[in-house]
């Protein structure tokens, strides 16, 4: 599971899971909110929609170690 670290409007690190994102929207500052399944209230992020969504969509999770298939 890939996580991105962003940094929410009030300055405090979130770790988010990309696949929780339901939509983005822009704010009237330029910022984003980031809406998620489940969650009532959006986090609030400077920065335009498509750099967040951007950085959200490089958040590709690695494949997994060959040898570690194996023995599975």
């Amino acid at each position: 599971m890939a996580f991105v670290e962003l940094t929410e409007i009030s300055g405090d690190t979130v770790l988010v899971n990309p696949i929780a994102v339901a939509y983005l929207r822009a704010t009237a500052d330029g910022g984003t909110e980031l809406h998620f399944t489940g969650r009532a209230e959006p986090l609030h992020l400077p920065g335009a929609p498509s750099d967040i969504a951007r950085s959200l969509e490089n958040a590709a999770p690695a494949p997994p170690e060959p040898t570690l298939s194996l023995l599975a």
